[in-house]
């Protein structure tokens, strides 16, 4: 095994050089070198993960104020092919079908047209 010494002034550059992901021993043959040439170092191996494009969330629609009924029969006469749902108008994005218990009983909410609150990022309760 080849032990290769480290000046003082080198140890923060191959520490930084640890963290990047380039290999050591590239940054030691590096810094060995000659004066006037240079050593190839190796190309830091980067995940594939890191390097993917991140991906933006589709950003929603809100649901306005004449998508939001009162009253079932209102929203019923508004989306005549829809089911008519009762929606939280909360941060949660819950919806709450005919058959639920919370079906037009929360504080907050509306009677809305199922496929325009799912296309606005609403989805359908668990119970």
């Amino acid at each position: 095994m080849k032990v290769i010494q480290i000046s003082r002034r080198l140890l923060p550059a191959l520490t930084f050089a640890c963290a990047m992901g380039v290999a050591p021993l590239a940054m030691a043959q590096t810094a060995a070198a000659p004066a006037g040439t240079m050593a190839p170092m190796a190309a830091p191996a980067a995940p594939a993960a890191a390097m993917a494009p991140v991906a933006a969330k589709p950003v929603a629609a809100k649901l306005t104020k004449a998508e939001m009924f009162k009253t079932e029969a209102a929203a019923q006469a508004s989306c005549p092919g829809d089911t008519v749902v009762w929606s939280t108008m909360t941060k949660s994005k819950v919806l709450h079908a005919s058959s639920s218990k919370y079906f037009g009983k929360t504080k907050h909410g509306a009677f809305v047209c199922e496929k325009t609150a799912e296309a606005a990022g609403y989805h359908l309760a668990k119970n």
